[in-house]
């Protein structure tokens, strides 16, 4: 796996080379005493936000995923049924020994370079390789630093693609293909739905791989925080997921919230009990 890191801002670098220049030691220099100090505070942020929300929304993901079980008419829509489809495709072609890392290093990077841009950075140099990438911008933050691990960049394409040909062409007219005497019934969006769980799949996919490798992505705000924030996000863009996937009133929005309540509750009262 290559790897993929943001490099360093161009007012970040001059200041490292500052920093060695002076006599003091870069250790106990004061700009590196108030970075580990920063990384001090997102890892206690981590510690007592981060995660027990990501674990409530975790839980009740699999609470939820549990009802439409039961429900068996969720795992009959459309929508379920052409995402894991797609997914299922994506797991085949993994297994079959392809890897498409130049494809994922240049949604790494152009993650970078758009949450960058986002928030007002220049970009003074980007590329990409199967080997690795970098972005050189005047810009750092949690946000850019952290955005191919939190944005399924491909599946976003997706999504935008579909967006503007569904203004143009109803996506949901069934159509009929004739192949001989056999004529096969198609919907558009069941095409859509196939690329993003595709798409979804491999950023899941390369995100994991990714995550276990010394990134300077995760050092640079901390691992536990950082993987903590991937973690959550990656949860919600999944309950998003399931909630327009879900057919049913009673797995809707409110549902979702008076069950991530009630697991919050639940999870309040068993520590409560536990430990005091």
């Amino acid at each position: 796996m290559p790897q993929n890191t943001f490099r360093a801002s161009t007012k970040e670098r001059s200041l490292r080379r500052s920093d060695r220049a002076q006599l003091t030691s870069l250790g106990r220099h004061p700009r590196q005493q108030k970075l580990r100090q920063v990384k001090s505070m997102k890892r206690v942020l981590g510690a007592l936000l981060l995660f027990p929300l990501g674990l409530i929304t975790a839980l009740t993901l699999g609470e939820m995923l549990w009802r439409a079980m039961v429900r068996l008419e969720f795992w009959r829509t459309e929508e379920v049924v052409f995402f894991l489809v797609g997914g299922l495709a994506w797991a085949v072609t993994y297994a079959s020994g392809w890897r498409p890392v130049s494809s994922y290093v240049f949604g790494h990077e152009v993650s970078h370079l758009l949450v960058a841009r986002a928030f007002g950075g220049k970009i003074l140099d980007w590329d990409f390789s199967a080997t690795g990438g970098y972005v050189e911008t005047n810009k750092s933050n949690t946000w850019i630093t952290l955005a191919p691990y939190l944005l399924p960049f491909y599946s976003l394409i997706v999504l935008l693609l579909f967006g503007v040909v569904g203004m143009f062409w109803n996506l949901h007219d069934l159509h009929q293909i004739g192949l001989g005497k056999v004529m096969l019934k198609f919907k558009p969006v069941w095409f859509f739905y196939a690329m993003l769980g595709l798409t979804w799949c491999f950023h899941a996919t390369f995100t994991w791989k990714t995550v276990f490798i010394e990134q300077s992505d995760l050092q640079r705000n901390g691992e536990f925080f950082s993987m903590q924030l991937i973690f959550l996000v990656n949860v919600l863009l999944l309950v998003a997921l399931f909630l327009a996937a879900s057919p049913s009133p009673g797995l809707g929005l409110a549902e979702v919230g008076r069950c991530w309540l009630a697991t919050a509750g639940a999870l309040w009262n068993f520590f409560l009990g536990r430990f005091w």
